[in-house]
């Protein structure tokens, strides 16, 4: 089963977006708009992660994690630097991260949360995906771009909103690695467009190559 994150933000286009980015990214994902809501969940359908923002109205997100029935692996997003209450985060084993979140950061973090929380977590997949530290450039047809992770099966990548033209990537893409000259065709399977204007990107390969497989096993 895929693991279950609780998304708690006031901003409703905010909490809804970061659930739609997490679900095509493999969660589950529950968004909510309230502290009240999210206790109601903490309770009665425990997640294994809370992605929550410090400011809830009259509470702030690190009360939930004070207040969970039971211990949960926590990421405190604010727009506003707070050495106390980042302090207090900490202390309490959640992450506070300052906006802008780049998608490919936290989709990182997700990951070691979870996998610090519950080894092996996670949908099981034909592919285990490898993060390339970093990125590695690359382009995607004339426009540049990054890879974030890859697998035999495909990769996910970030550019800017910019480079992608009208905004609107076409569904049959062409990606070229600079470095090596290796060229492969994939098909675009979701794209979304998050904070500053990045996209992130997951494709699948139309035809699985040596030379793909040779790059993700050299990463």
């Amino acid at each position: 089963m895929p693991s279950k994150v609780l998304i708690v933000d006031d901003d409703k286009v905010t909490r809804e977006g970061l659930a739609e980015f997490l679900e095509e990214a493999g969660y589950e994902a529950i968004a909510v708009g309230t502290f009240e809501d999210a206790t109601r969940v903490l309770r009665t359908s425990p997640p294994d992660l809370l992605i929550a923002d410090v400011r809830l109205g009259p509470f702030n997100g690190l009360q939930l994690v004070i207040s969970s029935p039971q211990p949960i692996p926590a990421i405190i997003i604010t727009g506003f630097a707070d050495p106390v209450l980042e302090s207090d985060a900490r202390r309490r084993g959640a992450d506070y991260v300052l906006k802008p979140v780049s998608p490919s950061r936290l989709l990182d973090l997700v990951a070691e949360k979870l996998s610090a929380a519950r080894p092996g977590f996670g949908t099981p997949r034909r592919w285990q995906r490898k993060p390339v530290i970093g990125g590695m450039p690359i382009s995607v047809g004339d426009a540049p771009a990054r890879i974030v992770d890859v697998s035999y099966g495909g990769l996910r990548f970030e550019m800017q909103r910019a480079q992608a033209g009208d905004g609107a990537l076409p569904e049959s893409l062409s990606i070229t690695l600079p470095q090596t000259q290796l060229s492969v065709k994939a098909k675009l399977v979701w794209e979304n467009l998050i904070g500053d204007g990045t996209w992130l990107c997951g494709a699948a390969l139309f035809q699985e190559t040596p030379e793909w497989q040779g790059l993700v096993d050299a990463i």
